[in-house]
């Protein structure tokens, strides 16, 4: 009897002592414990997840910076494109604001996806701060969250997938000088114009930075007219460039950030009938911009892989949904399109990626 006793008594002490180290008085669990309960749990949700996306899908939501470009329609046909091919494994849903200046529609639609919790989520975010708090939201519940084309204030991203938009630009600014010399005009004493869509995106300010940088690099002595900004309105650009090419005679080349300015552009160059007096770049393309390559109101585009942007963005995102690794930032490479390249094969599939 003593002996049952004794072991009763031991065993009570040593639940004493295991609850003592395992918890304390109120009943909370250790910092250390609760850590590995919270990546047990993050563990378990993400194999839940992988094993729905394998049973009915890897749903992925893809967000666009505007419906209203031709170029962010090119983005949905290749996530699209990725969805076709892979025989039901991934479902594209599609969304977005309907002009890149429609931030807050953008930053709610976000918010929506993560709380719709698909296995993943592309997005083109119009602002580089706006859209930190949902996509961390979104890294917390285990979604993983691709951005295409502009780089977010913070790393939780699971791939950023990005021209060098600064370098992109450059690019852009080295031909006008070229088809300067070419055309035998000497751009010293003259003026050089910058037409934006925006002011608050981090894009848009590479890309005027990386031409305005170049272009005095290559020519100490023009000058560069302060940045005109157009609200992504096209009929803007469009009275933008008339005004700028009524106040300067001495205008020699214009560069648009984006495919709106091109427009613009190109159609206030065509009504002053200023093809090949003033050189005129833009970024991206649209049916307009390689028109007006064509007639001579556009000197040069520079095109990105929208297409190739949407299709991979929507696989990097599932491969992560599988728990694969995948690269953290990729740099996207960009083609200089002009009326000597323009029926190039290559260009074309670029220009029309769903032909």
């Amino acid at each position: 009897m003593k002996k049952k006793v004794l072991a009763w008594t031991m065993a009570a002490v040593m639940t004493a002592v295991l609850t003592a180290c395992g918890g304390n008085g109120s009943g909370t669990t250790a910092p250390a414990q609760q850590a590995a309960a919270k990546e047990n749990s993050e563990g378990e949700r993400s194999q839940e997840k992988q094993a729905e996306g394998a049973k009915d899908g890897y749903k992925v939501t893809v967000i666009i910076k505007a419906t209203d470009s031709s170029y962010w329609q090119t983005v949905l046909l290749g996530a699209q494109a990725a969805a076709d091919a892979s025989n039901g494994e991934i479902v594209v849903t599609t969304a977005g604001p309907a002009s890149e200046t429609d931030l807050d529609e953008q930053v709610t639609i976000l918010e929506n996806a993560v709380a719709a919790e698909p296995d993943g989520i592309v997005i083109a975010s119009i602002s580089s701060e706006a859209t930190v708090p949902a996509v961390e939201d979104a890294a917390a519940a285990g979604i993983p969250v691709v951005t295409v084309d502009n780089k977010l204030a913070t790393d939780v991203y699971t791939q950023h997938l990005a021209t060098d938009h600064y370098a992109a630009a450059a690019t852009a600014a080295e031909d006008m000088v070229e088809q300067w010399k070419k055309a035998g005009i000497d751009p010293a004493g003259k003026k050089v114009a910058i037409v934006s869509a925006d002011s608050g995106s981090a894009v848009n300010q590479a890309r005027c930075e990386g031409f305005a940088d170049k272009i005095k690099e290559l020519a100490a002595d023009i000058t560069v007219i302060e940045t005109q900004y157009c609200d992504n309105d096209i009929a803007k650009a469009q009275d933008c460039v008339d005004n700028l090419i009524l106040a300067n005679e001495d205008l020699v080349g214009i560069f648009g950030d984006n495919n709106h300015m091109g427009d613009g552009i190109a159609n206030s160059i065509a009504q002053n009938g200023k093809e090949g007096a003033i050189m005129a770049y833009a970024f991206d393309s649209d049916d307009t911009e390689i028109a007006a390559i064509q007639n001579g109101a556009l000197t040069g585009i520079v095109v990105q892989d929208p297409f190739g942007m949407g299709h991979d963005g929507v696989l990097a995102a599932v491969a992560a949904a599988k728990g694969e690794t995948v690269e953290h930032d990729i740099v996207a490479v960009t083609t200089l399109v002009t009326k000597a390249n323009l029926e190039d094969a290559d260009v074309q599939k670029l220009l029309y990626p769903d032909k």
